[in-house]
This record gives structure tokens, C-alpha cells and sequence, in this order.
């Protein structure tokens, strides 16, 4: 409400209309001239009598920071009737004692100013019963109820309560049409409404052709909030006195299903007449149960950054047709309220929003199998304390540490924690709490998994770090097949070392009590296998006091599946397969492959198993086996054109890069995202991809969800070079290539049968040998000393030209000495005669 006209009042009091009208604003403190007591005993206040002694009191002026004593003799009614509270109005003078303003002359006046002219309109909000704290209400105590009416084009709302109806037994409600008075609070200036009459009530309609509509609290604030509509994708603004005076402030909170009508206010959608569902009642959403596995993209931001959008979170899974799709999910989406990090496998139904049919994940759980695949370390705790409504604090079972947990990141409902329970937490920074540190992703561990070793042999699991012979060989660098020689007994063949006093301990690697440890064995302790490679999970047993594992079995042998990503001259590396977001290469020899006349090729698929040494891995007991690249990536139809940034090469004999990146390059030429690749993604293998080469690739998604260039296929394989040197029936080229700076090539691979020479520009194709697998130059073809220069040419075409004969010279070869290095027809050149011999000059 801007303002209420002037027009609605007859009359005003003569505090209001009094010749001089003006507000005393003088400080108290500079009256001291008689002028000033005569202007103060003229001007009229108006206040609250705000207390009462025996025989004074004191008044609070309305209008300005005033506050005056006043002897009971100053009050022109009888004293015993006035109360705190009571509006009076009074004059002020200086008390010629103290020279203090007093109040004198009080009188008891009327605090509010009610019009004459009734005034139409409607109720816009009920007024409910309110209680008031105090024995008067105070200045700002304002009814919660509200009428509106119009006057000349302008909107006026104005409050009013339950005592300013004239029939208080008369239920009115919104849009009810009512006459009333308009007053005004001479203390506060604000306008009420009072003297309320009903008029008319609006002919209710019948309930067939009410349309009630549902909806979810999404926002509640003091006395207002907004509700999230079941039939359209936007929120509805309602009023907490369209609950009823049953509906309790407890009951209306955000998430509390609710049913209502639709009113249309100055052109404004409200709701109205609202009464509370059972839950579960509201659906917005269409769900397919079929579950989906995807790998979270973009989890949802921390608390304090709160996102505009409700869908802030992105996932990624595996569609129809092995496509890959993304899909939103928002905060109501989660089964728990735990923490999903990135790159988290989750499982998921789909949910169809009825109102615009978007697509977004829901009942969003994380698999056990994410923790298995990720790096993420995890910790074991007991709970030492706990909070009935928070959560607690864990203890760490390795150390003294204490941290603080919440329920909330408990992952599953099923079991109630207790103290002294054995928990399996993450360990992350609590930004609320300063970058405290706080348990997340809280599992609950059965007590019976953990083994009591006071004085008792324990049988536990391991993964082998190292095996038994890998000191022996780091210490006198050797390989496996340097110091083990193969005897040949019958069909059988038989691995025996030739030193076996130099046998080294292997090391098992193992967790027991949240502390890990390693423990060394003997090769003579092994129970059901003649050998162990690193990565291989096996059982032993210890005992209190014992450095060595005893009774180590093999429980499940580490095989590994990989590619051959490059291979010179009987040894190379391998990609592997198997190891999450891992990109050490395994060194291989062709001594390792197991059977006779192997043929391996780049990009061949093996399976091995690894031993470690001198902290590099090496490929044993390798086995080719059939390709299954295509199981482990499902190709995008896209073709995308691209840049060679980092190839794969070798770099040194014991160094290498078996993944490479490429750039994705856009049409307008911008440079984008980057795909690592490596050789099992090149079309042709022996081709030789080098930075800033441009290809055209696609990208294939892996069963991890990470992605990569395939299909490549480099657009120009033509390269070119400038020989350095020819020896024989082979040369070199200048030309960088891997470790190397000039490359191979082979008189046979010069077409036209040329004779190349040191200087000369050749074009060729960059290739990896069949049998070597070193780089090497194919296809040669001379591109320079083919013809003279264009300016000697166009000279010869003018001189050398017989208009008689039509016959004109052409250079077939260009001048040279026998040394091939100074300039031909250099010497005197002497006629003679014929048949006489000319003595050589030196």
C-alpha cells in the first residue's frame, strides 16, 4: 500500500489541524528564552503514558525521541482511572527548577482516527486469533488479516483482525466482498480497516467443475511460501493462513504434499484453500524400474555453492545400441545422503518428468564395486562417541586420530550404529568446519572379520609385491632367462636355477587391522605352485614374532591382458588392459611368449603375468591370444579431425610412451578437447604418427567410462627429407623419428631405380619394419636436381632454338666431375687435332 487519500476523512483533531502544525525539533537542551516556553506551551503532543509512581509519571511522545515527567496535578481527568499505556496529549514547558521540559496540561485522547465513508472491497487474507503478549498491543502490532479495494485506478490493502468484524460469528473468507471504515493510528500512521461487514459471498460452484490441483512444498518462509505444481514445471505462491486455523506452523514445512485451489489476485496466480496429503501422494514423474550401472560425471557442488539449477549433477551409461548418454540428476534423486565424488559407479532407474518429459536419473546408489576400481584410500574406525541427532566421532584403529562423522553419510538405513561398532570411512575436508577433516561414505564392518592375534597363528591374505627371485636379479641385472636354464627331460621341461644359494626372499604385501604391512617368504614355503608373479593374491599363515609367511598358497594368479604397443627387434612394451587408469608399460622379450615360432605383430593382443623388477615391470609367460579390443570400447559414429600432439614412441631401450594424445580440432579450426590413443586405436599400425601430423579419428568409450581416439588414419603419409648419407645398397635420412634423428632406407625401396645422393630431397612414407619393427623409409622418390631451375629453363627455351631445323637442346643430365663434389666442365678446355694425343695437365 503507497498511500490512502485524504478524502476518506470529515474530520481530524486539532493536534492535526491546529494553525501550527509543526513538529517541535529543537533540542531540549538549547531553550533557554521565554519566546521558546511560549511556543512550547502552545504545541500540542501526543504520547503513551509509559509509567506511574505514587505521585508522577512519564509520557512518551509518539512522533520524536521524547520522554517527560509529569506531576498528577498536570492530569485534567481522574488519575485513578489512567493506566500504562493510555494515549494522552500534552503540552510541554521548562520546569524553572531543574530547567527540564515537563509535560503539563495532559488529557486523554483517542489514539486512532476512524473515516465516516464506508469503503468497498474484498478479503484478500483471513485473519486469525493472535495473541498479545503485553496489556496493550504495541505500535508495530499489525492483524495478519487483509481486505483490498481500488480507488481511482490505485490498489490499496489494508490490515484488519478478528475484532474489527461488526458480526464476529459470521465466517468470512478470501474473495469475499465487504464494506469497512478506514482509520489511522495517530501513534504509527498506519491505516487499518475496522468496522468490517460482510457484503456478499461469491456463489460457489459446484464440485464437478472445481478442479483441485496437487503439489510438494519447495519454499516456506515466516508466513508465506511457494508450492511446486504436480501439473505444470513452475511453483504456485500461497499464504500459511490458507491452511486453516487447524494447520499448526510445524506441520507446514518444505517437502509436505498439498492440495489446493487456484485464485487469480491482480493478475497473479495464488493458492488457496489448502489442505495436507498423506505422502506419497504426488508424483511428478514416470519411472522405468529397469536398473542401469553408469559412472557419476559431474557430482552435485557442496552445500555452500548452491547451484540455480536443481539438476546440477551429470552421469554417464551405457544406452541402446551400446550408445553412451548422459542424464541430470538433482539432490532428491540420491537413495542416501552421502557423498558421490566423480568418476563413482552408481546405479540408477530412469524417471520421465510428466510435465515437459525431461529424462534424469533417480534412486541413485553406490555400487561396492566403485571402491574396488578407484584409488580411494579407506580407513576402519570404532565409534568412541555418538550424537542422537548428528553423528559421533570415530577413532582410528592404527592411531590416536579422532574424527567426527554424520548420519547422514552412513550409506546404508538397515543397522543402527552403536558405540564401539568397526565403520570403514573415507577420509575428506569438512568445508563448514575450517577444512576439518571428517569421515564420508561410512560403511558399517562385521566385528567377526577381524581375527584376534594375542598369542595365536593367524591365516590372512596377501598380494605378492615381489617375488622370490626378483632381489637376486636386480642386484646382478640380469634377466629371468639369464639365470635359468632349461633341461629337457623326455616331453617335460624343467626350470632350475643355476645359483640357487644367491635366492632372495620374496615380499607379500597384506592389510590386518586397517595397518599395512609386508612380510617376506621363501620360494620353499610355496604350498601349491612352483613359482609367484607380482600381483598374485595368495593365503599364508603368520605367527607373533615370525618375519616370514608360512604355507603361502596361491589363491588366484594375476593374469593380465594387453597389447603389443611396440616392439624392436625381439623386445618391446606392453599397454595393459586390465589396470585402471594405469599407463605404466609392461617390458617384454620375445624369449617370454610360451610356444615356438610366435609371429607378433603391433596392436596383438596378449595375456602375461608381471614380476617386478628393479621397480619395472616385465612381462613372463606370455600368452597371444585372440583380440577382444572391440569387448572393452563401444565406438561414437562421429569423425572428428584432428592433431597429433604426443605420439607413441620409444623414447630410449628402457623408456618409453605407449599412449599418445591427439586434438580434436573443430570446423572453424579451434583447437578442443584432447583423447589419448594408443597403437590398438591406429588403422595402420606400421604407420608413423608424428606430432602435429593431422588425422581424422573417432571416440570409443570404454567399460570404465573413460574415453579415447580410434580409428585413426593419418591424412598425408607422405613425408619428406633430404639424405645424409648413402652406403652401399642402403642410406639414412634426415628425418626425426622416435630416439632418432635419421631414419632408415633401402635402394629397394627407391622407385624409377634413381640413384640418390648425399643433399638430395626425397619424399617417402614413414613405416615400422616387419621383422626389426624399427622405423624405416619406403617408396623414395627424388624431388629436387630432376631440372634446372625455372629462370635457366625459361633462357634455354629462347637460346637453344633452331628456327631451320625446329630443334632446340635439352639438359639431360646436370654437369659433375668424377669426384661428384666441384663443378663440372671446369678445366681449359684446347682444340686438337685429330688422331694427336694431348699430354694431361695436373
Amino acid at each position: 500500500m503507497t498511500s490512502v487519500p485524504t478524502k476518506l476523512y470529515h474530520h481530524h483533531d486539532h493536534y492535526q489541524r491546529g494553525s501550527n502544525s509543526k513538529l517541535l525539533t529543537t533540542s531540549m537542551n538549547t531553550i533557554n528564552t521565554s519566546d521558546d516556553m511560549i511556543l512550547m506551551k502552545v504545541q500540542r503532543e501526543l504520547g503513551i503514558i509509559e509509567k506511574l509512581c505514587s505521585t508522577y509519571g512519564f509520557v512518551y511522545c509518539c512522533h520524536r525521541d521524547g520522554r517527560y515527567f509529569f506531576h498528577f496535578s498536570e492530569y485534567k481527568n481522574d488519575i485513578q482511572q489512567a493506566k500504562i499505556g493510555d494515549v494522552v496529549e500534552f503540552e510541554t514547558t521548562i520546569d524553572k527548577r531543574k530547567k527540564k521540559p515537563v509535560a503539563v496540561n495532559i488529557i486523554p485522547a483517542s489514539s486512532e482516527i476512524v473515516g465516516e465513508n464506508r469503503v468497498e472491497g474484498t478479503i484478500a487474507v483471513v485473519a486469525r486469533l493472535q495473541q498479545v503478549q503485553n496489556e496493550f498491543p504495541p505500535f508495530d502490532f499489525i492483524p495478519d488479516g487483509k481486505v483490498t479495494y481500488v480507488k481511482k485506478g490505485e490498489t490499496y490493502f489494508l490490515p484488519y483482525g478478528l475484532t474489527d468484524l461488526q458480526d464476529s460469528t459470521v465466517q468470512v473468507k478470501v474473495g469475499d466482498r465487504v464494506s469497512f471504515n478506514v482509520g489511522q493510528d495517530r501513534r504509527t500512521n498506519q491505516f487499518f480497516a475496522r468496522n468490517v461487514v460482510l457484503l456478499d459471498q461469491p456463489i460457489p460452484s459446484t464440485s464437478s467443475t472445481i478442479k483441485r490441483y496437487r503439489g510438494v512444498i519447495s519454499t516456506m518462509k515466516d508466513s508465506f511460501g511457494f508450492i511446486e505444481r504436480e501439473d505444470a514445471l513452475k511453483e504456485i505462491f500461497f499464504h500459511i493462513t490458507e491452511f486453516g486455523p487447524t494447520a499448526t506452523a510445524t506441520m507446514i514445512q518444505p517437502g509436505v504434499e498439498v492440495e489446493f485451489d487456484i485464485q487469480d489476485r491482480h493478475n497473479k496466480e495464488v493458492a488457496s484453500n489448502i489442505i495436507i496429503l498423506p505422502k506419497g501422494t504426488v508424483e511428478f514423474d514416470e519411472i522405468d524400474k529397469t536398473p542401469h550401472i553408469g559412472r557419476i560425471l559431474q557430482p552435485l557442488q557442496n552445500k555452500l555453492k548452491k547451484s540455480e539449477n536443481a539438476l546440477a549433477g551429470r552421469l554417464i551409461y551405457d544406452a541402446l545400441e551400446k550408445k553412451m548418454s548422459e542424464l541430470p540428476f538433482g539432490d532428491r534423486d540420491r537413495c542416501g545422503l552421502y557423498t558421490l565424488l566423480d568418476s563413482d559407479i552408481v546405479q540408477f532407474v530412469i524417471a520421465k518428468d510428466k510435465r515437459d518429459g525431461m529424462m534424469r536419473a533417480t534412486q541413485i546408489s553406490l555400487l561396492d564395486q566403485s571402491f574396488l576400481k578407484s584409488k580411494e584410500q579407506r580407513q576402519i574406525g570404532i565409534v568412541i562417541k555418538l550424537d542422537t541427532t548428528i553423528g559421533g566421532q570415530i577413532k582410528y584403529l592404527s592411531s590416536d586420530q579422532i574424527v567426527s562423522f554424520r548420519f547422514s553419510e552412513v550409506m546404508k538405513d538397515n543397522f543402527q550404529i552403536t558405540e564401539g561398532d568397526l565403520l570403514e570411512f573415507t577420509l575428506a575436508s569438512n568445508i563448514i568446519n575450517g577444512d576439518l577433516p571428517q569421515a564420508i561414505r561410512i560403511k558399517l564392518i562385521a566385528k567377526d572379520s577381524l581375527t584376534n592375534i594375542n598369542g595365536h597363528e593367524l591365516r590372512l591374505m596377501g598380494i605378492v609385491e615381489r617375488d622370490a627371485n626378483d632381489a637376486r636379479l636386480e642386484r646382478n641385472g640380469r634377466s629371468n632367462e639369464a639365470s635359468e636354464t632349461k633341461q629337457t627331460n623326455g616331453n617335460d621341461t624343467v626350470s632350475s636355477s643355476i645359483n640357487n644359494r644367491q635366492q632372495e626372499p620374496g615380499l607379500i604385501r597384506y592389510v590386518h587391522q586397517s595397518n599395512e604391512s609386508t612380510i617376506q617368504y621363501l620360494s620353499t614355503n610355496l604350498s601349491n605352485t612352483s613359482a609367484l608373479y607380482y600381483g598374485d593374491k595368495v593365503e599364508f599363515n603368520i605367527t607373533p614374532g615370525s618375519k616370514l609367511a608360512l604355507n603361502v598358497a596361491l589363491i588366484e594368479r594375476n593374469r593380465v591382458h594387453g597389447w603389443i604397443a611396440i616392439l624392436r627387434e625381439g623386445k618391446g612394451f606392453i599397454e595393459q588392459g586390465t589396470t585402471m587408469g594405469s599407463i605404466e608399460p609392461v617390458a617384454f622379450s620375445m624369449s617370454s611368449f610360451t610356444g615356438d615360432n610366435i609371429q607378433v605383430e603391433l596392436g596383438d593382443e596378449v595375456e602375461f603375468s608381471l614380476r617386478k623388477i628393479s621397480s619395472r615391470l616385465v612381462a613372463e609367460n606370455i600368452l597371444k591370444v585372440s583380440s577382444t579390443i572391440n569387448n572393452f570400447y563401444s565406438i561414437l559414429p562421429t569423425i572428428h579431425c584432428g592433431r597429433v600432439v604426443t605420439p607413441v614412441r620409444m623414447i630410449s631401450n628402457d623408456e618409453c610412451e605407449v599412449f599418445g594424445r591427439i586434438q580434436k580440432i573443430a570446423d572453424d579450426g579451434i583447437p578442443g578437447e584432447c583423447f589419448t590413443f594408443s597403437i590398438t586405436g591406429v588403422k595402420n599400425k606400421r604407420v608413423i604418427l608424428l606430432p602435429n601430423d593431422s588425422v581424422t579419428f573417432s571416440v570409443a568409450v570404454g567399460l570404465d567410462y573413460s574415453r579415447r581416439a580410434v580409428n585413426i588414419i593419418l591424412e598425408n603419409e607422405t613425408r619428406k627429407g633430404k639424405v645424409d648419407t648413402v652406403k652401399g645398397q642402403f642410406g639414412f635420412i634426415d628425418f626425426a623419428c622416435e630416439e632418432n634423428k635419421k631414419i632408415f632406407f633401402h635402394n629397394s625401396e627407391i622407385e624409377s631405380g634413381i640413384d640418390l645422393r648425399a643433399g638430395d630431397e626425397v619424399e617417402f612414407y614413414a613405416q615400422y619394419n616387419l621383422k626389426s619393427g624399427k622405423p624405416c623409409a619406403s617408396r623414395l622418390r627424388r624431388v629436387n636436381n630432376l631440372q634446372r631451375p625455372d629462370r635457366l629453363i625459361t633462357k634455354l627455351k629462347s637460346i637453344n632454338f633452331d628456327e631451320n631445323t625446329r630443334q632446340k637442346l635439352v639438359i639431360i643430365r646436370q654437369p659433375r666431375n668424377a669426384d661428384e663434389k666441384s663443378k663440372g666442365f671446369t678445366s681449359v678446355r684446347s682444340e686438337r687435332a685429330p688422331g694427336v694425343l694431348i699430354k694431361a695437365q695436373n
